[in-house]
């Protein structure tokens, strides 16, 4: 895509590549006002969207301004024009690398300008991955995903661009199984590094039976709960203690719990 400071003519349909694939992205450019406020109307430059395959889980953009004139400015808004993050490049002439978390089917606007207010035209090149989890949707107690006794889960912390609001709560992954009686062994391992998580184990109705959390980014977490007197079906959740990861940032290093699975596994020993 090709956008800049000065007046260009809209195109649309114009294709990207995804993962090697090219696919249709939504490009409309626009030239824009004075720059005041969020609002991507009020911001001087031009703009183009990107918009995320249809896929179940979505995934992230990398995207790659080139070294040429000027110094680029690119500024992120979503789809309602509220203001997602902005990067600038390190100096004129200096290339500008950045990325951001998407839904899927998502909008994302990018303005690009020269930071210096010349006249330059750049262009931009995103690239697109999925964070493929073939267990989602497990967001909740009535989605949970069925798992064996000792065999290993592996599934992303993963939860694309969402509001606010409901940000944490998307980043739950819920699992399923059925205990015999006898005593029951919950390991989570190989937790990225930037996230420091939580494990629950949950009744069938939702009623907490145990949790443990140890407050550490990238630490595996191990659980003995009480043992099991009867046959009953259990419902384990895996959570984010702290905050979510940034969900835009500045070249082309995304954090770990983008690219890294954590392991979940339940064992059990059967009373005799």
């Amino acid at each position: 895509m090709k956008i800049g400071s000065g007046p260009l003519a809209p195109r649309s349909g114009e294709a990207v590549r995804v993962r090697g694939l090219r696919i249709a992205a939504i490009v409309a450019t626009t030239a824009l006002g004075a720059c005041s406020g969020d609002n991507v109307s009020q911001t001087t430059g031009i703009t183009t969207s990107f918009q995320s395959p249809s896929d179940s889980t979505g995934g992230y953009v990398i995207a790659t301004v080139p070294a040429g004139m000027g110094t680029p400015r690119a500024t992120l808004y979503d789809g309602s024009n509220a203001q997602l993050a902005s990067f600038v490049a390190d100096g004129p002439g200096a290339g500008l690398t950045f990325w951001w978390t998407t839904a899927p089917n998502q909008t994302t606007l990018i303005a690009l300008h020269d930071d210096a207010g010349a006249n330059y035209t750049y262009d931009v090149t995103p690239s697109y991955t999925q964070v493929d989890d073939p267990y989602e949707p497990n967001d909740a107690t009535n989605t949970a995903t069925p798992m064996s006794d000792g065999v290993q889960m592996s599934a992303f912390l993963f939860a694309g661009r969402l509001p606010a609001a409901s940000e944490a709560a998307a980043f739950d992954d819920y699992y399923r199984f059925t205990a015999q009686p006898g005593t029951v062994s919950i390991h989570l391992d190989n937790v990225p590094s930037d996230l420091a998580v939580r494990l629950f184990l949950l009744r069938a109705d939702g009623t907490e039976v145990a949790r443990v959390s140890n407050g550490m980014r990238g630490a595996p977490l191990a659980m003995t709960p009480p043992e099991v007197l009867e046959t009953a079906d259990f419902i384990v959740r895996v959570s984010l203690w702290d905050d979510a990861p940034a969900a835009a940032g500045m070249g082309m290093d995304v954090p770990a719990s983008f690219t890294q699975r954590y392991s979940l596994t339940v064992s059990q020993t059967q009373t005799q």
